[in-house]
């Protein structure tokens, strides 16, 4: 009986332990609840920031290089876009460049129209007019390479250009706000 008696309380010391074991290493109730308010806080943020990543920018600022000018030598400057809250089918755009050759400014207003939207990739037409050694105008095409680069080829009716043929390259970086 002895032996039976320390059997038992062998056994019984045995499963004491892997219960102990057992409900030391199982979660809490009130930690799984902080587990799964994390979740549901961390699939709220992602779904906000989603929802932000599609909406689209109400203003991009950013650097133009152009052949702007008599010499089609690089020529740099700023650009503003701001949308005209038309769907963001139509934009505004201000643009600044500095001429090297002519040692001006040239400055245009211009409207920026994307006839097939945004998605999947904004292809535009555009018009301005503004003032480079005298009242000028411009007619441009192009496309936005990424969110934050784009190409365009304008006409202006400034002497240079590609062959002399007024026709300017321009391409440049943009952040968006």
């Amino acid at each position: 009986m002895n032996v039976r008696f320390k059997n038992y309380r062998i056994a019984v010391l045995v499963v004491t332990i892997l219960f102990t074991a057992t409900l030391l290493s199982s979660p809490s109730a009130s930690a799984l609840e902080v587990a799964s308010q994390e979740r549901v806080d961390l699939f709220l943020a992602s779904r906000t920031m989603l929802l932000e990543e599609r909406t689209p920018p109400k203003m991009k600022v950013g650097m133009v290089l152009s052949t702007l000018g008599e010499d089609a030598e690089i020529s740099m400057g700023v650009r503003v876009e701001h949308d005209l809250g038309v769907e963001e089918y139509l934009k505004l755009i201000t643009e600044t460049t500095y001429l090297k050759s002519e040692q001006t400014i040239a400055g245009f207003l211009s409207l920026k129209v994307l006839p097939f939207g945004s998605d999947p990739v904004a292809v535009y037409l555009g018009a301005g007019a503004g003032y480079a050694n005298g009242l000028r105008y411009q007619a441009f095409a192009g496309v936005d390479i990424t969110k934050n680069m784009f190409a365009e080829i304008r006409y202006v009716n400034l002497p240079g250009g590609l062959g002399n043929g007024r026709l300017h390259l321009a391409t440049g970086f943009q952040f968006i706000f």
